[in-house]
């Protein structure tokens, strides 16, 4: 059987049918193999090498800026080859770091004032009614020195009249403390200018509303007794929110107040 040319360069093989020349043994044995094809893409190269069949995974740690500003992986942990910061989502719910422990009254449900906050709000205060003290005392020592020269000098109890006299000093320079106490403990907003600065307020125990200029009143004079009885029992009455269910000092539980933190 005769075959027919095709063109110049077109070649009869030995089943003897005609190929184009690009197809001739001696040019596809000249070209290079086909290159092999590419592995699909995940995305960026992982920093941590990847485990080998049948072996356990190494933790490398994590790279510079891998994590958020603020997040602190748990203890551990090591992402999974091929995860990193490109591939990054957001944390799961209840990772990061603790979150500050807020203890809520057993009766209004609201946060209660850290003692420390309390402390820091009476040396506020205190400070702002020293100036009023100086001028009491002031007075006072004025007017026990313009009566000395006239006393008498024989007194059937001596000792008595001083203990007295200290006591008296004592609730008299009180006033205008509890005076200032009761008014702004007992207002509608429950804080002393000390209190504006720690974000605590006082509130009534039972319904949560204010506890009026009269209960202010009298709940910082409780605090006077106990500093006239020997200064134990305000010492005691001052610690008593480090371990009170409700951190109620004892003038706060006769008062029926409690401190709430209005910014935990």
């Amino acid at each position: 059987m005769s075959v027919t040319s095709q063109g110049e360069g077109w070649w009869q093989a030995s089943d003897g049918k005609l190929y184009p020349p690009h197809l001739h043994p001696s040019v596809t044995e000249a070209l290079p193999p086909p290159p092999p094809p590419a592995a699909p893409s995940l995305g960026a190269p992982s920093p941590w090498p990847t485990p080998g069949p049948g072996e356990t995974p190494i933790n490398y740690g994590t790279p510079p800026g891998f994590w958020p500003p603020g997040y602190v992986p748990p203890p551990g942990y090591f992402p999974p080859p091929g995860y990193g910061p490109s591939g990054y989502g957001p944390p799961p719910a209840g990772w990061g770091p603790p979150a500050k422990p807020v203890f809520l009254d057993s009766v209004l449900h609201q946060p209660l004032a850290p003692w420390w906050k309390r402390l820091v709000a009476i040396l506020i205060d205190g400070a702002i009614l020293s100036f009023a003290y100086l001028i009491i005392f002031a007075a006072i020592a004025a007017a026990v020195g313009s009566r000395s020269s006239t006393a008498s000098n024989h007194s059937n109890s001596p000792v008595g009249a001083v203990v007295l006299g200290t006591i008296l000093i004592w609730i008299i320079v009180s006033l205008p403390a509890a005076t200032y106490y009761g008014a702004l403990n007992g207002s509608r907003r429950g804080q002393t200018v000390g209190k504006m600065a720690l974000s605590i307020a006082v509130r009534d125990g039972r319904t949560g509303a204010p506890i009026g200029f009269w209960c202010g009143f009298g709940r910082y004079l409780i605090t006077t007794l106990f500093v006239i009885a020997f200064l134990v029992p305000y010492v005691i009455d001052s610690l008593a929110p480090l371990w009170d269910g409700r951190c109620q000092a004892w003038h706060d539980k006769v008062a029926h107040s409690v401190v709430l933190d209005l910014k935990p």
